[in-house]
């Protein structure tokens, strides 16, 4: 039982104060244990990285570095926070959730590395990194499937390391997030030319840790990336299961967390599903803003096919790049790839631009390449056999989740895998309002977006499909 606020001495209670800090950190040790499993994954990151710093009579200061994480628990555990550690006190307190006091020695030169960058960077020398120079913003298609990726890149570079730090974009490959990594570090090159900007892959990273080990020159690697303003890492995945690398990246990306430099990180799939990765990276990498590209929709492909063209100068009818957008939906790579190769056989043949001419010459670019004997009962019955349904079920009135989420996906996939209309798909399900498919089509996407689950369900639907076929 919570005991009365006339029990506590009021006296201020300082770091020094060893007996009354070991009480506030055994509470707060409590308070965490309490608190851990009843929160979302990242928050409890966030948690564990608070650090109990004061008691003045009932208010209580906890340091935390991260200005997002900061106002995430503020905002949303506030009140949860003080009524725990309040039990666990024996008092009611309130919490400020604040950042830690910079040393006033380190506080120019900390203020120059995140807000003006210094005109001479301080650190071993390090080259420019090798970015593609077509690799902008500017050359980026925005969309649906890539807003919040796109916009989050954006913002860390006008708050750079106060803002979504770490920031981590996950899709599959060709999908435009290496394009994103590059477009950051063009931008804060241009904005701040004596930048230090490192960029590599994760397996360059292994390779050149390996390599410092090797030759007696560890210090040397970490005194590089440690000085660094903007830290870009594409293909994190490959240090899943690399047990003393994750020890380096670990540590390396925590002294540039704490001293405010920006750390932006992509993957093939989101930090949970990474295997073989250490929960403290995992934690530490959803701490910040996780944004999921997602496949483009046909508006978006035709408006990356038309910027494209006109980028390359190419003369691309509009109904050959309907044609295109519709038949080319794996990802952007194969898009442009498919434009390219239209381009150059209409140069070196001098053929028009046609529909029929891009039918013939982009053949195996198109899903209906490897789909076409996918009929839309052959997706009902294997979505009902991964779902444990049946086609009646499926095509009648049912309401119940499992069965709507079935159909969902059943409608989403017979749009994606064979030429069908929105409206006979509709007809199919036994709907008159094709509406309703689209509906279905775009829930999905979203849900693709950020729900593993239903990914491994399509997933699981397409095996069904094509080893049946």
């Amino acid at each position: 039982m919570m005991k009365h606020r006339e029990e506590v001495p009021t006296v201020q209670l300082q770091l020094g104060d060893d007996e009354q800090i070991a009480q506030l950190r055994r509470a707060w040790r409590n308070t965490l244990q309490e608190l851990a499993p009843n929160v979302a994954q990242s928050t409890r990151g966030y948690l564990e990285q608070v650090v109990p710093a004061n008691i003045h009579q009932e208010s209580v200061e906890l340091y935390l570095e991260g200005q997002f994480a900061r106002e995430w628990l503020n905002r949303r555990h506030k009140r949860e926070i003080e009524e725990a550690l309040s039990n666990h006190l024996g008092w009611a307190v309130t919490v400020q959730i604040i950042p830690p006091p910079e040393p006033e020695e380190q506080l120019e030169s900390e203020t120059q590395a995140l807000v003006a960058l210094p005109i001479e960077p301080q650190g071993p020398p390090i080259s420019k990194p090798k970015l593609n120079p077509r690799y902008t913003f500017d050359q980026f298609v925005e969309g649906k499937s890539n807003r919040l990726a796109f916009a989050g890149s954006k913002a860390v570079v006008d708050m750079l390391g106060e803002r979504y730090n770490p920031l981590f974009i996950y899709s599959t490959p060709g999908l435009g997030k290496t394009h994103l990594l590059h477009a950051i570090g063009h931008a804060l090159l241009k904005r701040q030319p004596q930048a230090r900007v490192l960029y590599l892959s994760a397996e360059e990273f292994l390779q050149n840790y390996v390599r410092a080990v090797r030759e007696g020159k560890a210090e040397d690697f970490r005194q590089i990336h440690r000085s660094v303003n903007l830290w870009l890492i594409d293909d994190v995945q490959f240090l899943g299961g690399r047990d003393r690398t994750q020890e380096e990246f670990f540590h390396l990306f925590n002294t540039l967390y704490q001293a405010g430099r920006q750390i932006v990180i992509t993957s093939d799939r989101a930090p949970r599903e990474i295997i073989a990765l250490e929960e403290r990276l995992r934690t530490r990498f959803e701490q910040g803003l996780c944004a999921d590209i997602a496949p483009p929709d046909f508006e978006l492909r035709l408006a990356i096919l038309q910027a494209k063209a006109e980028t390359e100068n190419i003369c691309l009818p509009e109904e050959v790049a309907y044609f295109i957008a519709d038949k080319v939906q794996s990802n952007i790579r194969a898009l442009e790839g498919a434009l390219t190769r239209l381009a150059a056989h209409a140069s070196l043949y001098g053929e028009p631009f046609t529909a029929e001419m891009a039918s013939e010459v982009l053949r195996s670019y198109f899903v209906e390449a490897k789909s076409s004997k996918v009929h839309v009962d052959q997706i009902v019955s294997a979505v009902c056999e991964v779902f444990q349904s049946s086609p009646q079920e499926l095509t009648g009135k049912s309401r119940k989740g499992e069965v709507a989420f079935a159909r969902q996906v059943a409608m989403y996939m017979a749009r994606e895998l064979t030429q069908e209309t929105w409206l006979r798909i509709a007809q199919t399900f036994g709907r008159n309002d094709h509406t309703t498919v689209m509906h279905a089509h775009q829930q999905i996407i979203q849900r693709l977006g950020s729900d593993p689950e239903t990914k491994r369900k399509i997933q699981e639907v397409k095996l069904k499909l094509y080893t049946s076929a």
